[in-house]
């Protein structure tokens, strides 16, 4: 289970924790949050229910999700990177602009980061942190931020384009999704600089 002891190794510093949702997917934004927990301190409703989103089931973290935002010991920001951006400026810096988004929101001292993925911000310890969501409360806090908004989104899209499923993968390469491709063609929601859109497009 996540604890705090990366961010109480950073003695007397703020500490923001960091992590994203929908790198992978074919379609739909990116959406990285970032929160800080002052003092260390959840809420009792938020005690020992915090972990890694993906280990949670969709209505456990919708329930956490709206616990968080009404925390008053709990800081975030939500950074959201549409499909158009992604294909604009490539994958890697979508990310980067969401972090700096975020980073630019909850000023700190130090910020930690899901990940292997390297991030500079002037004056700011940036720390990369492999599996971070299953150590970190603040990472895993922002995890199930960055999951539900992303999904809630996803949930938006499909009500606009049902054809595609979105509601089930939200977004993500499945089968079912490559084959919905196949027979509609890509919505305005799809990203077309990912190879699995390219290799379709090309057959258009």
């Amino acid at each position: 289970m996540p604890n705090f002891d990366i961010e109480t190794s950073y003695k007397n510093k703020k500490v923001v924790g960091i992590d994203e949702a929908g790198l992978g997917p074919l379609a739909g934004p990116i959406v990285v949050a970032g929160c800080y927990i002052e003092n260390y301190h959840l809420s009792h409703g938020l005690q020992g229910s915090i972990d890694d989103s993906k280990k949670l089931s969709k209505n456990k973290r919708e329930s956490i999700f709206e616990k968080i935002i009404s925390d008053k010991n709990i800081v975030y920001a939500i950074s959201i990177i549409d499909n158009k951006t992604i294909d604009e400026i490539g994958l890697s810096s979508a990310w980067k602009k969401g972090v700096s988004e975020v980073i630019s929101k909850i000023e700190a001292e130090v910020y930690i980061i899901d990940g292997n993925k390297k991030i500079e911000a002037q004056n700011k310890i940036c720390e990369s942190v492999v599996k971070g969501d299953q150590k970190s409360f603040s990472i895993a806090t922002a995890s199930i931020l960055a999951k539900v908004t992303r999904d809630r989104i996803m949930e938006r899209i499909h009500d606009e384009f049902p054809c595609y499923g979105f509601n089930k993968h939200v977004g993500y390469g499945t089968k079912q999704h490559i084959e919905s491709i196949k027979e509609y063609g890509p919505c305005k929601y799809h990203r077309m600089s990912y190879a699995p859109l390219k290799k379709l497009n090309s057959f258009a």
